[in-house]
C-alpha cells in the first residue's frame, strides 16, 4: 500500500472515530445521588456512556424504580459503569433489588461490590456483563433467585458468595437462568436455600432453563436445601425444561447435599 493510500485510510479512520468518541460522555459519580442522576442521564442518551464511581460506600435506602423494585434507575440504554472498587449496599426496610437491566438495557458492570439486595441483587431482561463484581450478602423476599436472567449475561472473574433464598415457594437458584449465562472465572461460595414447600427444585449455584456455558469455576461449601421426600432436584447445578448446560474446569467441594453436581429433572 502506498504511502498516499495509507494516509487516506488513517484520515478516513480518524474521521469515523471522531463522532462516537464526541458521543460517549463520562459521568464521574461519588455518591449515592450522583450514580441515580448519571444512570437517568445515560439512559436519555442512545450512545454508550460511562460511569465513573468513587471508591466508595454507596448506601441504597430507596427504590428509585418502583415497577422494578430496584433501588437504582432501570438500565434502558447502553452503559459502562466502572466501580473502582466501590460498594452498592442496601441498608433500609423496604425490599428491593439494587439492579434492572431492561429488554433495551446493556450494562457492563465493573470491580465493584453488590451486597445486601433483599429481592435478589440483579434481574436482567436485556445484556449484562459483569467483570469483576462481588455479589454477597444478598437474600430473596418474595423472589427466586439472587441474579435472574432471561437475556444474555456473562459473569467473568466475580465472586458469588454468602447470599440466601430462604423458603422458596417455587423452584430457586442462586442465578435462575431462562437465557443465554456464561461464566468464566467466577467463584461461588457459602451461599444458601431453602424450601417452603416439598418438590421445589433447588440450585445453590445455577438452576437452568435455558443455555449456560460454565467455565473454569470453583463452587465450594453451598446448600442446596434439606433433603426432599419428593425427590425433587437439588445440587450445585440443576438443569430442568429443554436447558443445555456445558461445563468445562469445574471443581467442587462440600457442598449439600453431596450426591451429585449436576441434578435434572425426574420428569421424563
Amino acid at each position: 500500500m502506498s504511502l498516499n493510500v495509507k494516509s487516506l485510510v488513517v484520515g478516513l479512520m480518524c474521521v469515523l472515530a471522531y463522532p462516537l468518541a464526541q458521543a460517549t460522555t463520562i459521568y464521574p459519580v461519588e455518591s449515592t445521588e450522583g450514580l441515580i442522576e448519571a444512570i437517568n442521564a445515560a439512559n436519555a442518551n442512545p450512545d454508550v456512556d460511562i460511569i465513573t464511581m468513587e471508591r466508595a460506600l454507596y448506601v441504597l435506602d430507596s427504590i428509585s424504580d418502583e415497577n422494578q423494585r430496584s433501588a437504582l434507575p432501570a438500565i434502558t440504554t447502553s452503559m459502562v459503569i466502572r466501580g473502582n472498587g466501590a460498594e452498592l449496599r442496601r441498608y433500609s426496610e423496604l425490599d428491593f433489588r439494587l439492579f434492572h437491566v431492561s429488554e433495551t438495557g446493556h450494562l457492563r458492570l465493573e470491580h465493584v461490590v453488590l451486597a445486601e439486595g433483599s429481592v435478589g441483587a440483579i434481574r436482567n431482561h436485556g445484556t449484562a456483563e459483569l467483570h469483576r463484581v462481588a455479589l454477597v450478602d444478598s437474600t430473596a423476599r418474595g423472589a427466586s433467585a439472587i441474579v435472574e436472567n432471561y437475556g444474555e449475561m456473562r459473569l467473568r472473574e466475580c465472586e458469588v458468595s454468602f447470599n440466601t433464598v430462604a423458603g422458596a415457594s417455587r423452584d430457586a437458584g442462586t442465578i435462575v437462568n431462562w437465557g443465554k449465562l456464561w461464566l468464566n472465572a467466577t467463584n461461588f461460595q457459602g451461599n444458601q436455600l431453602s424450601r417452603r414447600y416439598q418438590g421445589v427444585a433447588l440450585a445453590s449455584t445455577v438452576l437452568n432453563y435455558g443455555t449456560a456455558e460454565i467455565e473454569d469455576v470453583v463452587i465450594s461449601e453451598n446448600v442446596a436445601g434439606d433433603i426432599d421426600i419428593e425427590g425433587a432436584p437439588q445440587a450445585p447445578l440443576v438443569n430442568l425444561g429443554n436447558g443445555r448446560l456445558e461445563m468445562r474446569l469445574v471443581r467442587e467441594h462440600d457442598n449439600l447435599p453431596g450426591q451429585a453436581l449436576v441434578a435434572r429433572s425426574l420428569a421424563p
